[in-house]
């Protein structure tokens, strides 16, 4: 089955990505504690939460819908488990949302804000590693069991599809120019 192979090593590299980018975000929730470095330390998070937030919804997500779709209503154990995983998915969304609301309070000089954020981001962030921890057990181990060779190809041409996409749009994104960049600087 090396399309299924394929698929879990795509899927497995971008929930290493995602441990980068909460790792990134712990950091950045890291510092001392004077007015500037909260200030600093909510604007840094809120930039990591938005490339975090920008990857699940561009890149990651959309490569699981054919596999997902195509699990769904096979067992019920299956399906509990896609229910579980969507629900701890919508919970982590929420709570990076209200993290965002807090930390552009923190952003603002709100000192009690930013430890509000910092509790959030931990639940975030625990809540995340095991979601992720689930997918790369449980769930790779309910594809194997009930997926055939002929849909594991589906899934592997739907991932392509995805890649050739995400492909087209970094293609299209407008290039910064540094010269404009160093007129604007200038004027």
């Amino acid at each position: 089955m090396l399309a299924a192979e394929c698929a879990w090593a795509i899927l497995r590299a971008e929930h290493a990505r995602t441990r980068e980018l909460l790792a990134r975000l712990n950091t950045a929730m890291k510092a001392e504690e004077d007015e500037a470095c909260v200030r600093r330390r909510a604007t840094t998070a809120l930039r990591v939460i938005e490339r975090l937030e920008a990857f699940e919804e561009a890149t990651h997500r959309p490569k699981g819908v054919v596999m997902l779709d195509i699990l769904r209503g096979r067992s019920s154990e299956a399906d509990e488990l896609l229910d579980q995983l969507g629900s701890e998915s919508e919970h982590c969304s929420d709570l990076l949302s209200q993290a965002k609301l807090v930390l552009k309070l923190a952003e603002a000089g709100d000192m009690n804000a930013a430890a509000k954020a910092e509790a959030l981001l931990q639940q975030h962030r625990r809540i995340m590693y095991a979601h992720l921890d689930k997918e790369d057990t449980l769930l790779h181990s309910q594809t194997a069991l009930l997926l055939t060779a002929e849909e594991w190809a589906a899934v592997v041409s739907s991932i392509s599809k995805e890649v050739r996409a995400a492909k087209e749009r970094e293609r299209r994104r407008p290039q910064q120019q540094p010269y404009r960049q160093v007129s604007k600087l200038a004027s």
